[in-house]
């Protein structure tokens, strides 16, 4: 069985929300989901995982929030190659702020590149200006990542 590891970075709930739904569906089609109230690397490596999703908004001026900000941060320090890892990144935020849309989900993508994991998926930018669904839009994304998968 596929095991996925999800990793959540929520300020106001949106993307928590989204991650539920995103285990949901992957649950439903037989994948094991795992998804901590906290990631943490120490659990990422205590267990074998075929898969990490990172769902994240942006907070602050493009900033990894900070229910994320550890594991990115241990990510960093840690440097846990991954080139067996199939990763992808689901970024949620406002496009009004112009500089910093949906920043934090481009910072973990870029530490997952820099822990040569694979993205064969580009991450998806779900903007709160254009949609009122995200998670549909996030369901959407994730049909092409987890065919990825198989």
């Amino acid at each position: 069985m596929t095991r996925i590891y999800v990793a959540v970075g929520s300020v106001m709930g949106t993307a928590k929300a989204v991650a539920k739904a995103v285990e949901a569906q992957l649950t439903k089609q037989g994948f094991d989901c795992v998804l901590p109230d906290q990631a943490s690397v120490a659990e990422w490596q205590s267990q074998t995982f075929d898969g990490l999703l990172v769902i994240t908004s942006t907070t602050g001026r493009g900033e990894i929030p900070n229910n994320l900000l550890p594991f990115y941060v241990e990510l960093g320090d840690v440097m846990p190659l991954m080139p067996n890892v199939i990763a992808g990144v689901i970024a949620l935020g406002d496009s009004s702020y112009d500089d910093t849309f949906c920043g934090a989900g481009a910072l973990m993508e870029e530490r997952l590149r820099e822990l040569q994991a694979q993205l064969p998926v580009p991450r998806v930018t779900i903007d709160a200006t254009e949609t009122i669904t995200p998670d549909a839009d996030a369901l959407y994304w994730l049909a092409e990542w987890q065919a990825t998968l198989r």
